[in-house]
């Protein structure tokens, strides 16, 4: 079983308002190194797989000020090196744009975090989505859903070519002869396609893992063609239904489809007791105001909700931006309301809850996998992060090293070996 830790740069990711936590403790803005250093310290010593650093670029409107929904939202690029020298074996993981970020700046950016983490850095792909985001970065309109999968297509064959335009024994540093690296094996790419052009080669020599591990979230129909065809890591929204077309779609592009790690969201809330752990999802779920999933649904599907009524069946929405978490809402077999989705959005985009001592929280994570197959879980704290992870490495760790079913050691030296053993 693979454990990503899921956070964002800003006070609360996926739960609102799990910013709230008594004074004595450390606030995100004061004290945001002693934050997030304790976080990556404790996620190591639970032998988690990865950190996993979710970004945007938008937001901003009036709710999301007011309850800190994915906002303020600062850069995760810049903390990795910070965290990575607090961190042996820990991966990292972030998430950059292939609609705003220039392909060489990208690939150059990331090879120097795979140097710097010594192999511990992934790539989580994504087009970006949102208007706001758009115009954050100069442009008038995004470009419609699919067109920004093509274009990421390109977007990769370019970055693969950079990444591979030195050969693995370009550099001999031979002090004698006075020579860093042999000129006939670093290579000009001269890339020209519809959207992206580069000369190359790149100007960082060969990182420990050659490329970053390569992440992806899509779920709509044209996402998940392009996480059959580029990605290694998954984060699935769904069920078995995703994962069997998954697996197909690799197949027919060539791929072993077991090379494709598929983590699921989930927010396990443990305790010693089941009783505690109920309370504890009851005071999460209380302090939810019903707009605040309305808002970061809104920002998700880029549409202003708030205009429809709330007894709205929510077939009814359709959207050109995140479209995968929408599909799964309508293929659960319940027809939701739009409050209804707004509630469960609010607790965490309807990322299951599996709440109890950890011998029944194991138990519902097993059974989970048994189901709709998989590999692990991408975990969203549900409330104050650096107590949430803690609780999960004190109780829940164990129960599943004893179980055998989660790795007791690291093994490996880099964050693909942890995930796909080489």
């Amino acid at each position: 079983m693979h454990l990503t830790g899921f956070v964002i740069y800003c006070p609360a990711p996926h739960t609102m308002m799990s910013w709230i936590y008594r004074r004595d403790k450390i606030r995100w803005y004061w004290h945001q190194n002693d934050y997030w250093r304790s976080i990556a310290q404790t996620l190591e010593r639970g032998k988690f797989d990865m950190m996993f650093f979710a970004d945007g670029w938008g937001g901003g409107n009036e709710a999301s000020v007011r309850y800190a929904i994915q906002f303020p939202n600062h850069d995760p690029l810049l903390l990795i090196p910070y965290l990575a020298g607090f961190t042996r074996e820990l991966g990292f993981a972030v998430t950059m744009s292939t609609t705003f970020y220039p392909p060489f700046m990208l690939a150059r950016k990331l090879s120097t975090l795979d140097h710097i983490t010594n192999g511990r850095i992934g790539w989580n792909i994504v087009t970006s989505f949102g208007q706001s985001e758009a115009r954050n970065f100069g442009l008038d309109a995004m470009a419609p859903h699919d067109e920004r999968y093509d274009r990421a297509d390109e977007y990769m064959e370019l970055c693969y070519q950079l990444w591979d335009s030195w050969e693995p024994d370009a550099v001999s540093m031979d002090m004698e002869n006075g020579v860093f690296a042999d000129p006939k094996k670093v290579h000009r790419i001269n890339f020209r396609g519809k959207w992206f052009n580069c000369q190359g080669p790149l100007d960082v020599i060969p990182s420990p893992q050659g490329r970053p591990l390569l992440i992806q979230a899509g779920a709509s129909e044209r996402g998940r063609e392009f996480a059959a065809r580029h990605a290694e890591c998954v984060f699935g929204a769904g069920g078995r239904w995703y994962a069997d077309d998954l697996a197909e779609r690799a197949r027919r592009l060539g791929r072993d489809p077991s090379r494709i790690k598929i983590i699921w969201g989930a927010q396990p809330i443990v305790a010693e007791s089941e009783a505690e752990a109920q309370a504890i999802e009851r005071a999460v779920l209380e302090r939810i105001p019903p707009e605040a999933g309305l808002s970061l649904m809104s920002s998700h599907f880029d549409i202003d909700l708030s205009k429809y009524e709330m007894d709205m069946p929510l077939e009814r929405i359709e959207t050109a931006a995140v479209q995968g978490i929408l599909e799964a809402f309508k293929k659960s077999g319940r027809n939701y309301t739009l409050g209804e989705a707004a509630r469960i959005y609010g607790r965490g985009i309807g990322m299951p809850h599996m709440v109890g001592t950890p011998r029944q929280v194991a138990d519902q994570m097993e059974a989970m996998l048994d189901r709709l197959g998989g590999d692990g879980f991408q975990i969203s704290p549900p409330y104050y992060a650096p107590d949430y992870y803690e609780d999960l490495v004190r109780l829940l760790i164990p129960e599943l090293q004893r179980r055998g079913v989660f790795r007791k050691e690291y093994e490996g030296d880099t964050l693909r070996s942890y995930l796909l053993g080489s």
